[in-house]
This record gives structure tokens, sequence and C-alpha cells, in this order.
């Protein structure tokens, strides 16, 4: 075993905690320099560390975190940042007229990999005090596919392009108008009808950047990648802030530069659209922010169940303690009792100059979730901004109101006097975009206090959202240095930490690893549960979808133009309805019993189409 101490710079702070991790480390205590403070920051030496994990413990940020890993590794080090920093083994390998997906939990690596094999970081082995030569690299990975591809990186013979992650930076790094900015970038000599027509950009073509929405600017940004002329091609979640209609299309898109011979790398947490999309998989395993190892070459199907088994068998290594299942009896044994509605609102309309929405009214029980799907541009925002008091509709049968007081005891649950509710209803809002908050001059512990100071001291809160969440590391860092995936679980612990009656979460797997989502859909189905509440999500992730709602709103219509709610029906009514609209079908794998879309025109999708079941689950 090999010792890996991870010092999590932008946690540790020194020079605020009386440097507990020097004061009572035993081998400093022996007169050796096992723990010091350099620049502000402590740093460990992974020579004369001896793995007692004091350090850990006593570290009142969580800074720190002392790994036992196996020797093999060491032989496998792709990169190293730094001291006490993040470490890589191993590298996927891109293919030729393939589309080779990654997955894995965030912080293990992924971006780091892409911007390796895009040249804009260049592997050090684990050497970061005296890094290698391009030569002494190619020669450590002869006889590997790798060899050649580096070879060809170094000698600038390979032309890539990049989506990145982030696309809300977009607007930040270049201006002007959506058609001009793909006018730059045209290199395969499209016309502008065709651009418009295959990412659906007619409406915004002649648009501003900084006016749109991130459904559109990751359409931007997509077409903006693919339209480079170059060998290979690194897209970073291309389907967030996507519908599934789009993240379709998208993927349609992606996969025809695979007839030419082009090499294609994705990053994908929607395990629906990494099963549609890619030809190889490699699985990302490790502890977030700490080390990160890549499996070797997997096929698809076995990629991603193995995957959600959490075990490799070829490597005997299990790397996750449970396995994933999308299973309703992994998020909770309770039943959700639909005697007598708990909230109800009338139906409602909102118009504008030129687009208006109609929501047909509807009523939600204790501890029940709907969910939200349908396409972008529909007014599913807006049906959320109507619920939550953030817009006035233009039209409402009824208000949104409480029809009996949430109670401890289920047993009670009939015995409440309509004539006792609470002055109004309580609402805790989880938004689409976050820009808001990350530009607030807060640390993240202070910013979960501004939605329930006492609640953070809960054992029951300690257990069910912090600790799934993985939010205690971050408590110290501020809201500025998060990254997409933990300021989308922040803001996620921050809207279920509020003990409210109905909560309201817009697109909650935003930048979520897929092993993150179900965390997440088990937290929301808890808190929920147990404050015997009620949610409404709007999620475009239709494998987490079906996992965690109990009832389906179906939207309609023409976006941009008009949109339609339906009223809440069933998981398969609701998904049957949204799916016939959008022609595309759904089986379950008989293994895990994930939702897996079927190939278009496929015997299995004809078959479905026939008999009207575009929903098939366990």
């Amino acid at each position: 075993m090999t010792r890996l101490a991870i010092v999590h710079l932008d946690s540790c702070k020194s020079n605020d905690c009386a440097l507990e991790c020097v004061k009572f480390c035993p081998v400093n205590r022996t007169g050796k320099e096992c723990i010091i403070i350099a620049n502000g920051k402590a740093r460990i030496s992974e020579i004369l560390c001896n793995g007692c994990a004091i350090c850990v413990k006593k570290c009142p940020f969580k800074a720190i975190d002392i790994i036992n890993l196996p020797e093999s590794l060491e032989t496998d080090i792709t990169h190293r940042y730094g001291p006490n920093q993040f470490k890589l083994h191993r590298m996927p390998i891109p293919r030729q007229s393939a589309v080779v997906g990654l997955v894995g939990q965030n912080g293990a690596g992924k971006s780091t990999s892409l911007k390796i094999l895009s040249g804009e970081l260049k592997p050090n082995l684990g050497n970061y005090e005296n890094p290698p030569s391009w030569e002494e690299i190619i020669h450590h990975y002869r006889g590997n596919q790798l060899q050649n591809y580096f070879r060809d990186l170094s000698q600038g013979k390979i032309k890539v392009s990049i989506k990145p992650q982030n696309i809300e930076l977009i607007p930040k790094f270049a201006k002007g108008v959506v058609k001009d900015l793909l006018a730059k970038v045209n290199e395969r000599g499209l016309d502008e009808e065709t651009i418009q027509q295959n990412f659906n950009l007619g409406k915004i073509w002649t648009r501003e950047l900084n006016q749109l929405s991130g459904g559109e600017l990751q359409r931007v940004a997509i077409a903006a990648t693919l339209l480079k002329d170059a060998q290979i091609y690194f897209i970073d979640e291309p389907s967030s802030f996507l519908d599934v209609r789009e993240r379709l299309r998208m993927a349609q898109l992606i996969r025809e530069l695979v007839d030419e011979n082009k090499y294609v790398v994705v990053v994908e947490h929607d395990l629906t659209i990494l099963d549609y999309l890619s030809d190889y998989i490699h699985i990302y395993y490790g502890t977030a922010g700490a080390y990160g190892v890549v499996t070797h070459p997997l096929s698809v199907r076995e990629g991603i169940n193995i995957f959600l088994e959490g075990y490799i068998p070829s490597e005997n290594m299990r790397f996750r303690e449970e396995p994933i299942k999308f299973q309703k009896s992994e998020l909770s044994v309770s039943l959700i009792r639909r005697v007598s509605p708990f909230i109800k609102y009338g139906k409602m309309t909102k118009q504008y100059e030129t687009f208006s929405v109609e929501i047909d009214a509807g009523e939600l029980y204790n501890g029940d979730i709907v969910g939200i799907i349908g396409p972008n541009g529909i007014g599913k925002t807006t049906f959320v901004k109507l619920i939550s008091g953030h817009l006035t509709p233009t039209m409402q049968d009824d208000p949104v109101e409480l029809l009996k007081r949430r109670v401890q005891d289920d047993e009670d649950d009939d015995n409440e006097e309509v004539d006792a509710l609470p002055p109004e209803i309580t609402i805790s809002y989880k938004p689409q975009y976050m820009d808001e908050i990350a530009n607030l001059a807060l640390n993240v512990e202070e910013y979960l206090k501004q939605a329930d100071p006492a609640a953070l001291f809960s054992s029951f809160i300690k257990t069910e959202l912090l600790i799934p969440l993985d939010i205690e590391k971050l408590m110290a860092r501020n809201l500025s240095t998060l990254s997409g995936g933990e300021l989308q679980r922040v803001a996620i612990a921050h809207c279920l930490l509020k003990d409210a009656d109905l909560y309201l979460i817009d697109e909650p797997s935003a930048f979520i690893s897929a092993e993150d989502r179900v965390r997440i859909a088990k937290a929301i189905r808890r808190l929920i549960l147990h404050r015997k509440s009620a949610g409404i999500i709007i999620e475009h992730d239709l494998l987490l979808q079906s996992y965690i709602a109990d009832r389906i709103i179906h939207f309609e219509g023409e976006p941009g133009v008009w949109g339609k709610a339906s009223k809440p029906k069933s998981v398969k009514e609701g998904m049957n309805m949204f799916l016939k609209g959008q022609g595309i079908t759904f089986r379950a794998d008989p293994q895990t019993k994930r939702p897996r879309v079927n190939k278009p025109n496929s015997k299995l999708d004809k078959q479905q189409k026939a008999s009207g079941e575009y929903f098939v689950s366990a």
C-alpha cells in the first residue's frame, strides 16, 4: 500500500484554526516535520506520514484526506498537480470512428483527462517537481495506443475541438450575436439554413449571446464545437439544460462524426444519453478531489451496468459500497396516502407578448413528489414561478393554498380542521440558474445558515442531507470558488434545509454526476416524506425523473409560442404522453431495470409504438 495525503487548498485555512493538524500530529511531536505550514496552507510529508489520520479528524475545515492506495497504481500515474494535490491514474483511450464515453463521480479526473488529451495540460507522470519531456512521456506509453496519440499531439499533428462544461461563462468571453460567432468557427462550410435546422437555432440566430438561456447557450456551444474541422472532438456534459428531444438530436449529430473517421470523447452524466451515444465506456472512480482511477475500456452496456453495480470484475475492485438500483423501494418504504389533498392550485394562465402558458388545476398530497417533463421554452420554469409566487398569473381560478396543516402523525391526517390553517403556504424554491448564488460574498456555511441556522446542528439533517450531498467538506469554501456540481449540491441543500410546505426544485441534476444524482434523489425524497410536505421537480433526465417522481405533469405545445400543463398523472401515463409527442420509446434493462432508449426504427421501437407503450418500466 502507498499513502496519499491530500490537502484541499480551497478549504485549508491554517491561519484560522490554531494549526490543529500540526499540534496533534504524533509524528510532529517526535520532532520530525510531517506537517508544516507553507504559504498559509498545511503541507504533509507522505514519506513521514504514518496514516494515523488524526489530522483528518482534528481539521475543523475538513480540508485533509489520508488515503491508502494499492502499490500497483504507482506505476500508472498520469498526472499529479503538486504536493498533497489531486493525482490521476491511467487515461482513457480515444478511438478513431468511435465515441468514447467517460462516466464517474465529479472530482475524479474526467476534466483533467480532457485537458491532457487536448494538449492543454502536459502529463507529468506524477513527477511534478521535475516534469518529463515529451520523449519520456511517449516512451512511458510504449506498446500502448496512447503512444502514437501523444507523439502526434506533441508534434502538433492533432487538431482538437472542445465543448467546455461551464457554458454560462461563454458570454463573458465572447460577444456579439449567434450567427457571427458561428460564422467565425464554421470550418466545415455548412450553410446557415443547415446550421439553424441541425442545432435548432433559428429563433436565436440574431440574438446576443448574453441574452441566451442555458439550453440555448448549450446548443450554440455544441454547434461551435462540431462546426470546426478537427481530428478529435472533446465534448464535456452536452446534455445539461437540454430537454430529451434536444439531447437525442445532439447525440445524433455527435454520432455523425463517427462516419467521418473522427475521434470523439464525451463526458456525460445522463446514463440514458451516454448509453445511446457511446461505443465504449471508461469508468472513473476514487475520492473526489484526491485521486481518480480510469478503468480499461468497456462495452457500453457492460460499462454502465458495472458502474451501477460499483464492482469491476476484471480488476476485482469494488469502488462503491452499495450498487445503484433504479427501483422505487430504494427511496422509501412509505406509501403516499392520497386520501385527502394537502395543497391545491387552480387553473391559471400567464400571457406574455409572444408566449402564453396554461396550467390545469391540480392537487398535491403529503409526501407527494410530482415531476415536470416537457421541451425547453414551453413554460415549465414559468409554472414553478407561478406556483411559488415569483410571478403573478394573468388569470387564475383558485390560488395556491393549503387544505390542511402538516402533522407528525399519519393517523391524524384526516382529522385536521380546515379553519385552523396557517395564514399562507410556505414555499422553498431552488432556481434553475445559480449565478446569483455564486456571486454572493459568503462561504457555504454562512449561506446555509440563511436557510435555517438551527437545522445545521440537527443529527437528522446531517445524516439525511449534509452527508449524502457531501456538504461538510465545503463548509469553509467561498461560494465563488465552487464548481458547477458543488454549487448545485449546496443550492439543493439550502432549499431542503428550510421547513416548508412545498419544495420547488428546478433541474437538480445539472452538473451532477450520475452517482450523486441518486443520492440527491434519496435526500429529496426523505426530507419531503419526513416533513410530510410536497415537492415539484423539473428534470430532463428521464431516468432520474422516473426514479424519484410519484406522478408526472406533462407539458405540450410549441416551444417559445405556447405551452399547456396537464394535471398530475401516473408516472407511466405521463411518460407515455410525453414520449409519444417526442417519437421516442424507452425499454427497461433486464439486469439493472434502468430505462434505455430504443434505437429509432429498431424492431423494439416499432413494436412499442404500435402497442402505444412508449415507456416500459421494470
